[in-house]
Formats: C-alpha cells, structure tokens, sequence
C-alpha cells in the first residue's frame, strides 16, 4: 500500500511555505517568491539546495527560483515582480506562480506521484478565483530541477481533483488550532463561536471572519498595512535621517527591498560610518500597527460580538503588541500551537488535506431533518387548550 503525502502549500508574497506530511512525520519547507528567468548562462555554484534552478525539458528555457532568483534579478524586476503579487488578484495565473507551486510541491513529494494537496487564496479573492485556480493545478506536472552543483532531476506527479482543496488563507489557520496532527476536531469552540483571524503578511494583511467555516462577508477585508508598509515608511525616514547628517544635505535612497537587515540589526552605513537607527525602526512599526489595529477595530465593530480574535503571518511578531493591547483576552496567537505564525497556514492546509482526504459518512436528509425536528401535540378540543 502507498503511504500517501499530505501538503499545504501556502504562496505568499514574500515566501511560499510548505508543510507536508508523510507517514508519520511532518517536513517544512520554506523558498523566497522569487522566479526570474536565467539570462546569465550556464552557472557555478556551491552545493548549497537552497540555489534553485528550473526548466520543463533540456534545452527549454531556465528559471532561477527562490534565494537564487533574488540575488540574480535587478531591482527593477524585484519590484516589478512583488507588485504584481501585491496588486493582482489572478497572480496565480502568472507563468511564475505554477513554477513555484512545482518546484516547492515537488521537493516535498518523497517519491509520491499522486499528493493530496491544499493550497489557499486571499480573503477577496477566494469566492470569485477558487474554481479558476484548481483547473490551474489539476493535471499531470512534469519537469526537471537542479539544485546546487547537482544534475538536473526529473520530477513527476499528478495533482487529481479529489486530492486538490482550495480554502482561503486565514481559514488555514484555523484548521491549524482546530485540528490535531492527524487531522481530527481538537478545538470544537472554535466552530461553535464567532472567530476573527488576522493574517498578517509582508504585502497584504487579511482579516477573514468566520461562524463555523461560513465566513462573516461584512466583517471579513484585506487590508493594506502590513509589513510591506514599515519598509515603505522606513525608506522614507531613512532618506530625512541622511540628509540631516551629510554635509552635502543629499542623503540615500534606500530600496525597500534592501531594508531586510536594516530592520533586523537596527544600523545604517552612510559615508563610512555605521549608525544605530532601532528608534526610527520601531517607530515605523509602532505607526503602521496602531493604524492595522484601528483599521480592524472599526472593520470588526469593536469585536464586541466576536469571541476570539487569531493572530498569525509572518508580520505577526512585531505587531502582537498592539492587538494584545486593543484585544485582551479575546487574542489567540497561532505561533503558541507548536510551529511559527508563518507556517501556520500550510499547516492548517496539511491538517485539512488529512481531515478531508479521510472518508466520512454522510447523513442521509432524513437523518439531517431529525436533529432540528421537535415533536409536539396538537390538542383535539378547544377544551383542553383552555385547560392548559
């Protein structure tokens, strides 16, 4: 009997995340959304996996995928390449977009040929591009990967429409707490009660509420702030920064991509000298989060009616404080279930790849009808009504 593999690929803007589950263990995989086409030629690197490269046949056009594409791309493609994510709601029918579901689905396969795969789109985007996207991935996949200085290898699998789920992103996180590592109900509260989850990611930030898994459409949005946001202002206040110390009142223009590790070491080089910048750093992300807290606490009516309020994505961290301040007790933080806020939606999409690949009886109408039914009597004389 094949063991069958369990996967949740989870296509972000800033990464795509992969959980995959086989047999009794769970692999993550995580590769940079980047896939620009080769125009160096033929290469050399070290054999580090994470250099990445693609074609369908030999002799087809190449691809650089992941850390490999960001360092071979220009700047003006880098932001070509995000903005076009961040703005379009069809960006999976972009060449690059099947290219890193390929590449990402098929390094998790262990030799399967048929995955039991769930993928998820934003919350605006789920209703109208859902059926679009799974024609998008059903069929057969076939082509070859190379990664470091090793040969290019042939992958192969296929992807039928019984084994394929589309939910929305935010939902995947549900499944995440909900269910346990087999995919069973662990949390039957959250289906009872009315449940918000916030995703936070590095371009959009997507507030899906939901009762069950009905989700709540007035109270459900993608919003603008996210971490993209802090990078935005960060470039900004950096270039008023440097032109108040350089002489010559010009200062630097720093790319929002180049920001990464500005915002994690909290220093600047300019003009050969290194400067702390960790306040100007926190005040941008102290500004873009009190501004996502006060969009959402409008958007969700004050949560007064809504129980639980999940916090997750990869921009979760630095903007916890702020929901723990507005929210209280309401807030659920996903990273607290056992694997990293960014992960929590591939996840929730293996778990929910196990829960519905796994046969369940289905009640017959009757069966249904019966459990809303209450019996009563109707009294056969005006007497008895009176006398009751």
């Amino acid at each position: 009997m094949v063991t069958p593999v369990y996967i949740g690929n989870d296509q972000g803007y800033y990464g795509t995340k992969v959980v995959c589950r086989h047999g009794d263990k769970f692999y993550k995989l995580f590769i940079r959304n980047m896939v620009v086409p080769n125009r160096v030629g033929e290469i050399t690197y070290n054999n580090d996996p994470h250099n990445i490269m693609y074609r369908e046949s030999e002799g087809d056009r190449e691809w650089f995928v992941g850390k490999l594409a960001i360092e071979q791309s220009g700047d003006d493609e880098l932001f070509d390449s995000h903005e076009r994510r961040l703005f379009s709601p069809t960006w999976f029918r972009e060449k690059e977009y099947l290219i890193m579901f390929r590449v990402s689905t098929g390094l998790m396969l262990q030799g399967c040929k048929e995955p039991i795969v769930s993928v998820a789109l934003p919350t605006d985007s789920y209703i109208d591009y859902k059926e679009e996207l799974k024609r998008r991935l059903i069929g057969k996949h076939s082509f070859e990967v190379k990664q470091g200085n090793l040969p290019y290898r042939r992958i192969e699998f296929e992807i039928k429409r019984e084994n394929l789920y589309v939910i929305s992103q935010p939902m995947a996180t549900l499944f995440h707490i909900a269910l346990d590592r087999d995919g069973q109900l662990l949390n039957e509260d959250l289906f009872i009660q009315k449940v918000s989850i916030n995703d936070l990611g590095f371009g959009t930030s997507d507030v899906e509420t939901l009762h069950g898994e009905t989700i709540i459409k007035r109270q459900s949005f993608s919003s603008r702030h996210a971490m993209l946001s802090v990078y935005q202002l960060l470039s900004k206040r950096l270039l008023e920064f440097t032109r108040e110390i350089d002489p010559d009142k010009t200062g630097k223009e720093y790319q929002i991509w180049s920001l990464n590790r500005v915002i994690h070491s909290g220093e600047i080089s300019f003009k050969g000298k290194v400067y702390n910048v960790s306040e100007i750093v926190q005040s941008c992300i102290q500004e873009v989060g009190q501004a996502m807290v006060d969009e959402v606490w409008h958007r969700l009516d004050y949560a007064d009616d809504i129980t639980y309020i999940i916090l997750t994505g990869g921009a979760s961290i630095p903007f916890k404080p702020y929901y723990r301040e507005r929210f209280g007790d309401k807030l659920i933080f996903a990273e607290d279930y056992g694997i990293e806020a960014q992960f929590a939606n591939a996840f929730g999409l293996c778990k929910f790849s196990q829960s519905k690949s796994k046969s369940v009886p289905v009640k017959s109408e009757q069966e249904v009808a019966a459990t809303i039914q209450e019996e009563f009597t109707v009294p056969e004389k005006k007497e008895e009504t009176e006398k009751k």
